[in-house]
């Protein structure tokens, strides 16, 4: 199979399955029309501000979100520091939204196996949710005409270097800072830290 012809593969997961049927309630035509704030409220999702006096200081300052699921329902509440960066805020919010959607246990009572569990699923499908195979696979055909730096990947997307890499590592199981086409075929760089 050429890697062009690879491009029309559909990689589909649990969580990419997910992520498509909450985004089949939009109509998005480009990838910063995803709304996690609008995505929220058709949900039912509240959205309030993490403040240092949340339950009485018992929240850690590292801290920068979590969320409160209604049990047995795709409804609750979303904690999230009202100062974050606008696009790393938009990552959280999209981590948090799949929390809830998915899971039904506060994050404040789940021990630490199931805690990292989680985080990984949310992840994962917070990466679908925010870089949609149908956009993605828009920008990677444009790397057969010119390399495209995973900046401008993550800037398409407004989500930050490492969210585009995570995504683009969902699908190659490699870290990939370029892609380049050579003879037709495309390929990856992978920078190399000194």
């Amino acid at each position: 199979m050429s890697a062009k012809n690879s491009l029309q593969k559909i990689y589909t997961d649990h969580w990419e399955y997910q992520a498509n049927k909450v985004l089949s309630h939009f109509n998005i035509h480009y990838p910063d029309e995803i709304d996690m704030y609008d995505i929220c409220w058709k949900y039912g999702i509240q959205i309030k501000p993490l403040d240092k006096d949340f339950l009485n200081g018992e929240i850690k300052e590292e801290i920068k979100s979590f969320s409160i699921p209604k049990k047995n329902s795709r409804k609750g509440i979303i904690y999230i520091k009202p100062d974050l960066d606008p696009v790393e805020k938009r990552i959280i919010l999209a981590e948090e939204f799949c929390h809830v959607y998915a899971h039904y246990i506060s994050q404040l009572q789940a021990d630490k196996y199931y805690l990292a569990k989680t985080e990984n699923q949310a992840k994962r499908m917070a990466a679908y949710l925010l870089m949609p195979w149908h956009f993605l696979k828009s920008v990677l055909n444009l790397a057969y005409e010119e390399p495209v730096l995973i900046s401008d990947i993550a800037d398409y997307f407004l989500v930050t270097e490492e969210f585009a890499r995570y995504r683009l590592e969902l699908i190659y199981n490699r870290r990939i800072d370029v892609l380049v086409s050579h003879k037709g075929k495309l390929g990856s760089i992978e920078w190399i830290q000194q």
